[in-house]
């Protein structure tokens, strides 16, 4: 019995101690492939590499859409599309040419327990620096936050700098910091000031502003991934939406764009440097979690399209996953399969928080202290193209269209998904179809069960609408 009750005060012993403070960076539209960790030949991303390498790399952890809207609302509610019920995607370009017709996206429903309510309800100081349209308080994700700034700068540099204040003038016991940032997202140009942030600030903030733009167009131009080109492609929305109009991209005007998708990654990067110093210098660092991913990806005519929202290709759903422990493992690389889906229950583990709501993901803690899970699909709803659905497991990827086409795909012998299987033979589709219709059936049931409240609608002011134009959502 002596022996017992000292073997387990050893292994009492030896836990680190829970984390104190939680960070989590959302860098939207970054496809985990032109990361420098995950394989990409440049050097887009220091930080997160070295990040990487004091903590976990999930190697495939996915999407469950393409998109932010439903994306980011798993990521805070552990639950699949579905079932949180984030899934309708504008109409986009509606409000400029026929706003009586808008149909506007639908809203995070406040019957879920979210994870920044889950942390505020356990006594963590709760804040998030928002830069985007749909992870905005008027989608719904404003809840839990004692501190929601909602598209108040004009960019990552400015959320840092905020969030660092934020804990200056707080200093919590305990924290929950939430960064979401659009700088790798279309339009690929530098950051400026938009109109809505003009109407709402102070002369002395925006002469602060104007001043520290002019440093950080410096510094964003700087990163040159193409220094040879010269033709016409600028990453501007005007350039964009000239090239989608045309449907095909000369070899170096595809070149430049990556090369402008690249520089966002590089300077968020930096950023996100800045924020970690700022962490370590105020002693936080060893006592913080670090969570870095991303909502989707990005096309650049991998598929013939660019941009997101509509496919499930790999480089729309496999995102990047980096979550750091302190004390914990260092340098580990995971395989396995995973989703964000499982962040909100990871999070909640590895700070030994209670939840009674059912998730539908689970912590991804025992796969960096070396154990298992069981192998588990993950599923892809809510894309912009009404009902397209998708299953992948860690080797094949299964597609169903709207009119019930049918594609699977071999990931180990056909990474780049150009050889569907389905129409080689629909046998081995089979399975693949009767396990998303039971995983769909499966999140009806439950969205029955929880009694979410119907899907209710944003109600879009100016500022809102300016942010979702100066994204793109302006037209198709």
């Amino acid at each position: 019995m002596l022996v017992v009750v000292l073997l387990a005060s050893l292994a009492s012993c030896s836990e680190p101690p829970r984390p104190t403070g939680v960070v989590v960076v959302l860098i939207d539209t970054l496809r985990a492939d032109h990361l420098s960790s995950y394989g990409y030949p440049r050097p887009t991303s220091p930080v997160l590499d070295a990040l990487a390498e004091e903590g976990t790399r999930f190697e495939n952890a996915i999407a469950p859409s393409p998109w932010t809207l439903p994306s980011t609302a798993t990521l805070m509610t552990g639950l699949y599309p579905s079932v949180h019920q984030a899934i309708w995607h504008s109409d986009t370009g509606e409000w400029l040419n026929t706003p009586e017709a808008f149909r506007p996206a639908s809203v995070l429903s406040n019957s879920h327990r979210t994870l920044a309510e889950l942390l505020q309800q356990s006594g963590f100081a709760t804040a998030a620096f928002v830069r985007g349209s749909y992870p905005s308080a008027v989608f719904g994700f404003g809840q839990g936050f004692d501190h929601f700034a909602d598209n108040e700068a004009p960019g990552v540099r400015f959320h840092v700098e905020d969030a660092l204040g934020w804990l200056d003038r707080e200093t919590p016991e305990r924290f929950f910091l939430y960064l979401h940032t659009v700088e790798v997202h279309s339009p690929y140009t530098p950051v400026e000031l938009p109109a809505y942030i003009a109407r709402n600030n102070p002369d002395e903030r925006l002469d602060y502003y104007r001043a520290e733009i002019e440093e950080e167009i410096v510094r964003y131009k700087g990163i040159d991934f193409n220094s040879g080109y010269d033709g016409a492609v600028d990453g501007s929305l005007e350039a964009l939406n000239a090239l989608k109009r045309k449907g095909r991209l000369s070899e170096s005007d595809l070149e430049q764009l990556i090369a402008l998708y690249d520089r966002g990654i590089a300077y968020t990067d930096y950023w996100i440097g800045e924020l970690l110093d700022g962490l370590r210098e105020r002693g936080l660092y060893e006592q913080t979690l670090v969570i870095v991913t991303s909502d989707h990806g990005e096309e650049f005519m991998d598929h013939g399209a660019l941009e997101h929202s509509r496919t499930f290709f790999e480089e729309m759903v496999r995102v990047p996953l980096i979550i750091r422990v302190p004390g914990e493992a260092a340098g580990v690389v995971v395989a396995q399969q995973v989703g964000l889906v499982d962040v909100l229950p990871t999070v909640l583990d590895v700070l030994g928080v209670a939840d009674e709501v059912p998730r539908q993901g689970r912590s991804l803690r025992p796969l960096w202290q070396g154990r298992s899970l069981d192998a588990h699909s993950e599923l892809g709803e809510a894309s912009a193209i009404p009902g397209v659905d998708a299953l992948r497991t860690n080797h094949r990827k299964f597609v169903r269209g709207p009119r019930g086409q049918q594609a699977l795909y071999d990931l180990d012998t056909d990474p780049g998904e150009r050889i569907n299987l389905c129409q080689v033979d629909d046998a081995p589709c089979r399975p693949f179809f009767t396990e998303l219709m039971a995983r769909k059936l499966e999140n009806q049931l439950r969205l029955e069960r929880l009694g979410t409240p119907d899907p209710a609608t944003a109600e879009l002011d100016d500022d809102t609408r300016e942010q979702l134009r100066a994204l793109g959502y302006a037209e198709d």
